[in-house]
């Protein structure tokens, strides 16, 4: 078992390790000067007001992260923005704004239900004949237990190798045309496995599977053997609020990942 000691979501003023033992909508938000709901993006007042099907187990929770996180892109973040050399930066501080926007937008339908990959479907149309079977049986797996607590890329994500030839076969998505439509989610997605507690339930649940998920820094992705032969590994959250804890993280990660995909340089003959 592995608990996850540090996460990557800011912590209110004041609140001292108050808001790491208890994370929610009111907590993240207490002590910041945060926009309304009505600056969000359309599909986050819709999911406020529960005008869309959306699974997630605490949406309030979800759309005060969305607040946290717009805030913290534009000028009413203080640690960034009034520092000395920002303040006169209007382009840093578009970009910022415009991709904080389009990453809600993004995110905020990725979270509605009818987004979410059917698993049956997936298997009964997948490309690959080498193991497909499995893959989908861990990527359901891991649906069972997270839910949609997590977007639906994430599923997506993770599913993504059987539609290749082989399960098995690297992709390097900045560069596959196949993938152009996916890349930026799908790479955000993988990225969030900084959070180690969910990498290591992902490759916990995948390893039941005899696969393990491979990422390299050239944005390929792929699923591999484990050597040795059956090997697996063995993760579960130590609680209900290290879970929570997790995947506030992962998703606060994404969505900086997302945020800054733009920003990357990728080099077409590196073999990484």
């Amino acid at each position: 078992m592995i608990s996850l000691v540090n996460d990557a979501l800011p912590v209110a003023e004041g609140s001292g390790s108050k808001g790491l033992d208890s994370l929610s909508a009111s907590s993240i938000l207490q002590g910041v000067d945060a926009v309304e709901v009505s600056s969000l993006p359309l599909i986050w007042q819709q999911i406020a007001a529960r005008n869309v099907a959306v699974g997630h187990s605490d949406p309030d929770f979800l759309v005060a992260m969305a607040q946290l996180f717009y805030t913290k892109a534009t000028d009413r973040s203080p640690e960034v923005f009034q520092q000395k050399g920002f303040q006169q930066s209007p382009d840093f501080q578009s970009f910022y704004a415009n991709g904080a926007r389009k990453t809600l937008d993004f995110f905020g339908h990725d979270f509605v239900q009818s987004a979410y990959p059917d698993f049956d479907l997936a298997l009964e149309t997948a490309r690959a004949q080498d193991g497909a079977e499995r893959v989908v049986a861990f990527v359901r797996a891991v649906f069972n237990e997270l839910g949609y607590d997590l977007p639906a890329s994430f599923y997506w994500m993770l599913l993504c190798p059987i539609e290749r030839d082989s399960i098995h076969e690297a992709r390097p998505m900045f560069f596959d045309p196949q993938m152009q439509g996916v890349k930026r989610a799908y790479d955000a997605c993988l990225h969030g496995f900084n959070v180690t507690a969910m990498l290591m339930l992902v490759q916990s649940r995948a390893s039941e599977q005899g696969l393990l998920i491979q990422h390299g820094c050239g944005c390929d992705h792929s699923l591999a053997q484990l050597i040795p032969g059956k090997a697996k590994l063995s993760f579960e959250f130590e609680s209900a609020q290290g879970r929570k804890k997790a995947l506030t993280a992962y998703l606060w990660r994404c969505w900086n990942e997302y945020l800054l995909f733009p920003l990357g340089v990728h080099a077409h003959s590196l073999a990484l």
